[in-house]
């Protein structure tokens, strides 16, 4: 089903008339429903016409203030008229057609009527079909007794407010009123929103929707004064301090809200205004301090640097907009700083750093300048009278892609454009305009002797730089020779594609490349390895580490500028590819500068450690503490567990100890610790060190806690509390077997619990607790030799 908006009439009053058409196709026939729609109920008659055709009249009882143009449409004809007071609309069908009424719901009444027994209604809707649809019933005449269906009426709640309470009729209108007035706002009707939103508050002072109809209210009156500007010859009901009136009692009522920021940037626009300077200072410092990265705070700033700059403190308000320009996230906030700038820029003389500004704008967000085409028009003429002819003819070249035709301005935007990229150097471009204004006003122009004097002399400097075209001239050289003129093509093609950073494209050419001779100035097996290579970077930008592995290794390429280093060593790396890591990193081992150093020095490690040469990682050990005091800098946790696990594979217990107490004094917060104080555990296991075990199992259950981990429960647990029977220190252990009880454990983990907590209790002379484990520990279904000796203990037991 489509549907087509025809008009919605909600900008100067509350209540809208609706008229939608919605169009579709069934079994091959086109058909369409009208639907005419108000807020109060109204009269839609069939006028009967000659020959079986008929009309539409629908009553409107109320003038409609904004004319409406007459609709024709494929099925029908609207036209539309007031007279006397009343609005009507006529509808004139093309097809077969007829008018029904949209009754109330079922749901809402208990009593159903086979006709209806209201003449009036808010929804009509009118039935246009090429032939008719279905077959219609004859209905025979009868009487029409009304049907009661008390019990079986559909049950309906109808609105909630925030707290889920329902919202009582009254109280609902308003929900139709602020959408209306938020139509309006959009809609430009800044005069009618002011107006309306005092109406309904009036109305609805306790409206849940009064943070949005007073901040519309705010919105609407700052647009209205900014479009009066310094014009005091219209009187209105408001000034800027109703703006800052509402906005105090705003922030004060609704200081969570998240519009916050736009109704402090609107009261200090309003100060501004007013020349409240300790207010407008006051209501800066907010934003500034609350909400440092709002858009509305750097529109703030930006409105304060511009009173700055209008009071003759220059300095102040290049600052400011220089902190927006490099500060604001919203790219319009952005351009609009770098345009101020570029303007000042150009005033104070400093054509190069006005043009840096203004390139920032046209290279990022030039759609920007299409938001008040005349305003950048002007800037465009401010550029031309700057001799910035180049970002003149950017400037033309966007309004002219976005304008229509029939705008009224756009043959003089043509030909100047022409000018200004002439005049600029750009003769390629210059040429095409003058060449579209001669397509368009040849036969009427006001400029057409000019311009055609132009591009005769333009005609001069031309050379052919449009690349599609030299793209398809060299395509048609390659079919057509096969000597030496095709050979020449290929490579200029390879050349354009490597200058339009088309690098897959000329890898592709690779094979044809090989078969051309070396005897060229352009050597095809250059063309092929700065492609790969300008690819390989391009990808290594993007981190797709494969891609730029697969490329080096395939085209056997050297990437050894400096500041492509980390990136390369990470994707080596990432890729396995550890000994090519090592290369970038042993280059740097005896850097003079200490801080470079020490970086690739832990990069080697990594490299080292990822490789297995674990002696060789350990030998860095001692330079890299040196390194780490001389810098005053830690070193990184991944290379110092890089070392602890070289320690590791290398079953060096005394070393590692010594380096996890380091780990724990240097990174006591990280999660990752938790690993290397269990590898110590299980080294110290090992090693039958019962008291390291012990102190790096506690650590490990500490860690667990504090992270609400149990990664390695209960096998931590279960090594801990040997140690603690071979240390004689029962009663901690069984504190540590009681603890991983409430823990849900596999049978085998539980039966293995309740034989050490009910062995533990029989050691600490506690018969009836050792009792109740042992009877546990046998009960739970499943087989393990710890349930067999809780069976021999209970055997033995009275």
């Amino acid at each position: 089903m489509k549907s087509i908006l025809i008009f919605l009439l909600a900008s100067v009053q509350l209540f809208a008339l609706e008229i939608v058409l919605n169009s579709g196709k069934e079994s091959r026939v086109n058909y369409a429903i009208l639907h005419v729609m108000d807020a109060k109920p109204f009269l839609c008659q069939t006028i009967p016409d000659v020959l079986d055709k008929k009309h539409y009249i629908c009553t409107i009882n109320r003038p409609i203030d904004k004319p409406i143009e007459s609709k024709k449409m494929k099925l029908a004809e609207l036209d539309f008229y007031e007279k006397e007071g009343l609005f009507y609309v006529t509808i004139e069908p093309k097809v077969d057609s007829k008018l029904i009424p949209v009754e109330e719901s079922l749901y809402t009444t208990s009593e159903v009527l086979t006709k209806p027994k209201e003449k009036l209604y808010a929804h009509w809707t009118i039935l246009l079909q090429e032939k008719p649809l279905y077959e219609e019933k004859s209905v025979q005449d009868g009487i029409d007794f009304p049907v009661e269906f008390p019990k079986y009426q559909k049950p309906y709640i109808g609105a909630l407010d925030l707290n889920g309470a329902p919202i009582s009729y009254a109280q609902s209108k308003d929900i139709g009123l602020y959408l209306e007035i938020k139509q309006a706002y959009e809609s430009g009707y800044y005069d009618s929103v002011v107006k309306d939103v005092k109406r309904v508050l009036t109305l609805f002072p306790n409206s849940i929707f009064r943070s949005e109809l007073e901040l519309y209210q705010m919105r609407a009156m700052d647009k209205i004064l900014s479009a009066k500007g310094e014009d005091k010859s219209d009187n209105l009901a408001f000034n800027e301090n109703d703006i800052i009136t509402v906005g105090k009692r705003w922030t004060k009522e609704f200081a969570s809200d998240e519009n916050i920021p736009e109704v402090l940037m609107l009261m200090t626009k309003a100060y501004i205004k007013s020349g409240s300077k300790s207010d407008t200072n006051y209501f800066i410092d907010i934003l500034i301090s609350e909400h440092p990265d709002s858009l509305f705070t750097k529109r703030a700033i930006l409105l304060y640097a511009d009173n700055l700059f209008l009071k003759k403190e220059k300095d102040k308000a290049m600052k400011l907009y220089l902190d927006v320009l490099f500060s604001a996230q919203d790219l319009d906030i952005a351009s609009e700083a770098a345009i101020r700038l570029s303007d000042h820029q150009m005033d104070a003389g400093k054509m190069k750093e006005a043009k840096e500004y203004l390139l920032k704008v046209l290279n990022v967000n030039a759609q920007f300048l299409l938001k008040d085409k005349e305003a950048s028009y002007k800037l465009a003429r401010r550029l031309f009278e700057h001799r910035l002819y180049d970002l003149a003819a950017k400037i033309t070249d966007l309004l002219l892609e976005n304008s229509s035709k029939r705008e009224a301005n756009r043959e003089l935007l043509l030909k100047e454009s022409g000018d200004w990229h002439a005049k600029a150097n750009e003769v390629e471009a210059a040429h095409a305009r003058y060449q579209e204004y001669l397509n368009d006003y040849k036969n009427s122009g006001d400029y057409v002797q000019e311009v055609t004097e132009s591009l005769d002399e333009l005609f001069f400097k031309l050379n052919e730089n449009n690349e599609t075209k030299l793209a398809n001239y060299y395509d048609k050289l390659i079919e057509k020779y096969n000597n030496e003129i095709g050979q020449k093509a290929l490579l200029e093609k390879a050349k354009l594609l490597l200058k339009q950073q088309r690098f897959e494209e000329v890898l592709t050419l690779q094979k044809e490349l090989e078969r051309v001779p070396d005897r060229f100035d352009i050597k095809p097996e250059e063309l092929v390895y700065e492609s790969a290579k300008a690819l390989a970077l391009q990808q290594l930008q993007k981190d797709e580490c494969l891609t730029v592995v697969n490329l080096i290794e395939m085209y056997k390429l050297q990437i050894t500028e400096s500041e492509h280093e980390e990136k390369l060593f990470q994707c080596f790396m990432r890729v396995s590819r550890f000994d090519r890591a090592r290369e970038i990193s042993t280059t740097h081992l005896k850097d003079s500068a200490l801080a470079s150093r020490y970086h690739w020095s832990q990069k080697e490690v990594q490299a080292l450690f990822k490789m297995g040469k674990y002696q060789e990682a350990l030998a860095f050990k001692e330079d890299l503490k040196t390194l780490s005091f001389s810098l005053r800098e830690k070193i990184g946790l991944e290379t110092i567990r890089d070392l602890f696990f070289s320690l590791v594979k290398l079953k060096n217990l005394e070393g590692a100890a010594s380096l996890a107490e380091s780990i724990k004094i240097l990174y006591p917060e990280e999660a990752s610790n938790l690993d290397i104080y269990y590898e110590i555990v299980k080294m110290a296991s090992d090693a039958k060190n019962d008291l390291l075990l012990v102190t790096y199992a506690e650590a490990s259950l500490e860690m667990q806690k504090k992270f609400k981990s149990t990664a390695l429960s209960p096998t931590l647990e279960f090594s801990y509390m040997d140690a603690l029977k071979r240390l004689g220190r029962d009663e901690e252990a069984l504190r540590i077997a009681e603890s991983l009880l409430p823990q849900n454990l596999t049978p085998k983990d539980r039966i293995r619990l309740f034989y050490q907590a009910g062995e533990l209790s029989l050691k600490l002379q506690n018969t009836v607790k050792a009792k109740s484990y042992f009877t546990q520990c046998v009960a739970i279904n499943d087989n393990s030799s710890w349930k067999n000796i809780c069976q021999q203990n209970l055997d033995l037991m009275p």
